[in-house]
C-alpha cells in the first residue's frame, strides 16, 4: 500500500511538471494592463486615451493578433489617487498576470506604480503622465512614450524667450507632482528672462471655486500667468477669469486642450496657449493622418486630441515590443525580461512621430509645439502652431479685454 501511495504521488508531481512545462495555449489571450483614471474627475480624459487604445487594439486583433493570440487589455481604475493606483497595479501584475503595465495619467499616481512595476519586474509604459521623476530615477523597467515636462515645456519657453519677453509672471498650479514640477520649470526660465514673480497660488484635483485666487492674481496684474491644470479644472479657471474680468496671457500644456475642454469652455477659452501634440495639426505626416481618419471613422462623435494619440501609440509601442521580443512562454519572469529589453530599442513611427527611448527609457524624439486657441468665424475655439516660424499656422493673438472680444 505504502508503495502504491509513493507511485501516486510521484505520478501527481510528474504529471503537475509536465503540464507546467506544457507551452502556453494558442488560445489563450496576451495580457497587456492598462492603467488610468477611468471613474473620478479626470474621467473623460482616461476614456480619450482608451478610444485611442481600443483603435490600436482593433488593428492588431483584426490582423490575428500576436502569435496566432488575440490581445487582450485588462484595465485598472487608479481614480488618480496613488494609493488607488497602487492596489490596481498590484492586481494587474500579482493576480492578472500581466506581461506589461501601459497607460497611467497623473503623475503621482505614476511615480508609485512605476515604482512597484520596477521592483516586480514588470515592463512599465506611461503614456501620458509627464513629470520628469517616473523615469529620471533609473528604474530599468519604467519608460514612457509622452514627453517629460521639460520637453512639453520647450518650445514654449523658446517662445517666451524670443516673442513674449515678459516682465511679470504668477503661476496658479495644481498642487501635486505634475503641477509643482512644472513649476520648477518655468521658474528657471523666469529667472533667466528675468520676470518677477509676482505670486504663487495651489489647488487640490476636483477643486471647483477659483474665485479667490484668481482675485488675487487680478491685483496683481502678471502679465503671464502660468497654470497647470487637468481638462475640468482649466476650463473652469478660464470661465472663472471671465467672470472677474481678468486679463492675461494664460499658459498651460496640452493636456488642457480636449473636446471637453473646448465644450466647457467655448470662446471663452480665448487666446490661451499651451504645448502640444495635438494629431489634427500634423496632418502632413501621413503616419499621424492616416491615425487621424482611422479614429474618426470608428469614433465619428469624437475629436481625434491629444490623450487618444498618446493612447494609441502607447499601446502600439507595447505590441511592437511583445511582438519582438517572441511569442511569450508562460514563464511571466522570464517573458517580461525580454519584453523589457526588446522596448529598450524600440524604434517605430506613430501618430506623434518616431518613438524612441534614451538609456532612462524617456521618449526623446517625440516634440511638441506651442500652441494659441483660437477661434473660426464661427466663434468655434482650436488651437493653431504659432511658434517657431517653420512650423507655425497663425501668428500670435495679444489677449484682448473680455468687453473688446468678438465673442462672448
Amino acid at each position: 500500500m505504502k508503495k502504491f501511495f509513493i507511485f501516486v504521488f510521484h505520478a501527481i508531481f510528474l504529471a503537475g511538471f509536465s503540464i507546467s512545462a506544457v507551452p502556453v495555449s494558442a488560445s489563450e489571450p496576451i495580457k497587456i494592463g492598462i492603467l488610468g483614471p477611468f471613474t473620478g474627475s479626470l474621467a473623460f480624459n482616461a476614456s480619450e486615451m482608451r478610444k485611442g487604445m481600443e483603435l490600436a487594439l482593433d488593428g492588431v486583433n483584426s490582423k490575428g493578433g500576436l502569435f496566432g493570440r488575440q490581445v487582450e487589455l485588462v484595465f485598472g481604475d487608479t481614480e488618480a489617487k496613488p494609493d488607488k493606483g497602487l492596489a490596481a497595479v498590484k492586481k494587474l501584475v500579482t493576480r492578472d498576470n500581466v506581461l506589461v503595465v501601459g497607460g497611467g495619467y497623473a503623475s503621482s499616481v505614476n511615480i508609485a506604480t512605476s515604482e512597484f512595476c520596477h521592483y516586480e519586474g514588470c515592463p512599465n509604459v506611461v503614456a501620458i503622465a509627464i513629470s520628469p521623476t517616473i523615469t529620471a530615477r533609473g528604474y530599468d523597467f519604467v519608460f514612457r512614450t509622452s514627453p517629460n515636462s521639460p520637453q512639453f515645456l520647450e518650445g514654449v519657453n523658446e517662445w517666451l524667450e524670443k516673442i513674449k519677453r515678459p516682465k511679470t509672471v504668477a503661476f496658479f498650479m495644481e498642487n501635486s507632482d505634475y503641477g509643482r514640477d512644472g513649476q520648477k520649470i518655468w521658474e528657471a526660465q523666469c529667472k533667466k528672462l528675468g520676470a518677477k514673480v509676482l505670486g504663487s497660488f495651489y489647488f487640490e484635483i476636483g477643486s471647483s471655486d477659483f474665485t479667490a485666487p484668481i482675485s488675487k492674481l487680478k491685483d496683481l496684474k502678471p502679465d503671464v500667468v502660468f497654470s497647470i491644470a487637468s481638462t475640468t479644472e482649466a476650463a473652469l479657471i478660464q470661465r472663472q477669469a471671465k467672470e472677474l474680468n481678468f486679463v492675461s496671457q494664460w499658459i498651460g500644456v496640452g493636456g488642457q486642450f480636449t473636446e471637453a475642454f473646448f465644450e466647457m469652455t467655448g470662446p471663452v477659452s480665448e487666446y490661451a496657449m499651451g504645448s502640444s501634440l495635438e494629431p489634427t495639426k500634423a496632418m502632413k505626416d501621413p503616419i499621424t493622418a492616416a491615425f487621424v481618419n482611422a479614429y474618426k471613422a470608428k469614433f465619428p462623435e469624437s475629436r481625434p486630441g491629444i490623450f487618444s494619440s498618446q493612447g494609441y501609440d502607447n499601446l502600439m509601442v507595447i505590441v511592437d515590443a511583445i511582438k519582438r521580443a517572441g511569442e511569450p512562454t508562460g514563464n511571466l519572469v522570464a517573458d517580461r525580461k525580454k519584453i523589457r529589453d526588446a522596448l529598450k530599442v524600440t524604434d517605430i513611427r506613430l501618430s506623434q512621430g518616431l518613438i524612441q527611448f534614451d538609456e532612462t527609457g524617456q521618449v526623446f524624439t517625440v516634440f511638441p509645439s506651442p500652441v494659441q486657441v483660437q477661434l473660426d468665424e464661427n466663434c468655434k475655439p482650436d488651437t493653431q502652431i504659432i511658434f517657431p516660424p517653420e512650423r507655425a499656422a497663425s501668428e500670435y493673438q495679444v489677449p484682448k479685454p473680455w468687453a473688446e472680444r468678438r465673442c462672448k
